[in-house]
């Protein structure tokens, strides 16, 4: 794509062809053909290019940057921590910077700074911080400065050429509160007004986006299936750290495939880690499940140990009246991630599979169990909770 392609409308005709070509890829062998399947994947298609387009055409610009929020409950894609909001700005290592905000009800939040133009797929990370390592908490104000040349204050190196910040800010009451918010501005190009834009920025914009559609598609339906031909079903694997993840995260995948008649129960050490969560994703599009109206998450707060120490948590597609049920929606298979936070130790995972109508025979007597209507107020306190988190 070019200038002159913009003036005659091919850029346009060569972006929608790109899109068009991903929606029969999505069609092939390699995809899920199942009916719910296709309809999550067209579904998934139309969301990825809303996300890029509206990052590519608003929120690409280094000089005058703004946090785009990249993982929401409409933008879902790439396996996100349901109890973060994932945002990103692109910035220049030439420039300075100031990230600044107020915590509110946010309880940590991990800032990293990567390299290179492309967004989905993560990159690689030059430096990676905590709000708890700048001795920050709820409703405490920051400021952090992103340049090369060292500034006083909290200071962070920018490296040469493109990049880009990198913000997950947690939340693990699921409060009806205020969320964090987060400013970035640029500091050298102050005062300055933006350029009008031209036909080659438009060409820019429109490959970005095509590239990052087609790309984080692809991109996560390969991770998943690199990752079950290594071990396959109904087990979770040794936890272990993500290269492109937080650093400070030691992550443990399973692809729990469940008939009605079934459930999993996995047992979980909560002492590992002061921080932890599980959620589950679809197939193929890595989506996360709806983590507002139904429960298909929790995390150390929402969970109940028994009397031995044992978190164990009840995968299945409808309610076992257990305290800890992860909804699995009543799919045929999901994948479960299990995240541990700076664990002290290398954190203990185990899964069993059981009749569903056996699910309590299986767990310790004193295990916590809830009816209906404490499930129902679960469910509300979650959805009041997201609605807060990405308020506008």
């Amino acid at each position: 794509m070019d200038a002159a392609a913009v003036a005659t409308g091919e850029a346009w005709r060569a972006f929608c062809d790109r899109l068009a070509a991903m929606g029969d890829r999505i069609l092939g062998d390699d995809y899920p053909a199942d009916p719910r399947d296709r309809a999550e994947g067209m579904h998934h298609l139309a969301t990825q290019t809303a996300c890029w387009l509206t990052y590519a055409t608003g929120c690409s610009d280094p000089a005058r940057p703004v946090f785009f929020r990249s993982a929401d409950p409409t933008y879902r894609w790439g396996g996100p921590n349901v109890d973060q909001v994932a945002r990103r700005a692109t910035i220049d290592g030439a420039g300075t910077y100031r990230v600044s905000g107020q915590m509110g009800s946010c309880e940590e939040f991990v800032l990293q700074l990567k390299g290179g133009a492309r967004q989905s797929g993560g990159a690689e990370i030059a430096t990676e911080v905590s709000a708890s390592q700048l001795g920050l908490g709820p409703g405490d104000p920051f400021e952090i400065t992103l340049s090369a040349d060292e500034h006083p204050g909290v200071w962070l190196a920018l490296a040469p050429g493109p990049g880009f910040v990198h913000v997950r800010d947690y939340y693990f009451d699921w409060a009806a509160a205020d969320p964090a918010t987060f400013v970035i501005e640029r500091l050298d190009t102050a005062g300055a007004s933006a350029p009008l834009l031209t036909a080659e920025r438009v060409a820019e914009m429109l490959d970005v986006a095509a590239h990052e559609i087609e790309h984080s598609t692809a991109y996560f339906r390969d991770f998943q299936a690199r990752l079950r031909d290594a071990q396959g079903v109904n087990q979770f694997g040794a936890p272990d750290v993500s290269g492109r993840g937080v650093q400070d995260i030691i992550y443990s995948h399973g692809f729990v495939r469940l008939r009605d008649d079934e459930a999993m129960i996995v047992e979980l050490d909560p002492n590992a880690a002061a921080l932890w969560g599980i959620s589950s994703y679809t197939r193929a599009w890595y989506e996360p499940l709806d983590y507002a109206t139904r429960v298909t998450s929790r995390n150390h707060r929402q969970v109940t140990a028994d009397a031995d120490g044992v978190v164990r948590v009840v995968l299945a597609g409808r309610d076992p009246r257990t305290a800890n049920w992860l909804d699995t929606e009543g799919r045929a298979e999901v994948l479960t991630t299990v995240r541990w936070f700076r664990p002290s130790r290398t954190p203990s995972i185990r899964a069993e599979l059981v009749p569903f109508a056996e699910v309590g025979a299986h767990l310790p007597d004193a295990h916590r169990t809830v009816d209906a209507a404490a499930r129902a107020d679960e469910i509300r306190a979650r959805v009041a909770h997201v609605a807060w988190r990405y308020r506008t």
